[in-house]
């Protein structure tokens, strides 16, 4: 019984946290890898293998409130 109380108590938690993890990310920032060369040397400076691909660089990106001197991430 005690098993069953902890395992929810757990889950439950993790549950809340993954539901308020994904209201933030959707509406006010998202964790986005940064790959390529377009930054480098300042975002990324490394190479396109295998091997860089492991350490890829990782920004968190704002949503909707631009201003000037901003890096714009498309995807």
């Amino acid at each position: 019984m005690a098993t069953t109380n902890f395992l929810f108590g757990i889950a439950k938690k993790y549950f809340t946290v993954g539901l308020i993890s994904l209201s933030v990310f959707d509406r006010y920032v998202s964790p986005i890898a940064i790959r390529g060369s377009s930054m480098s040397p300042t975002l990324n400076p490394h190479d396109e293998n295998y091997a860089a691909i492991l350490m890829d660089d990782y920004a968190l990106v704002e949503k909707y409130k631009f201003s000037h001197g901003d890096v714009v991430v498309f995807q």
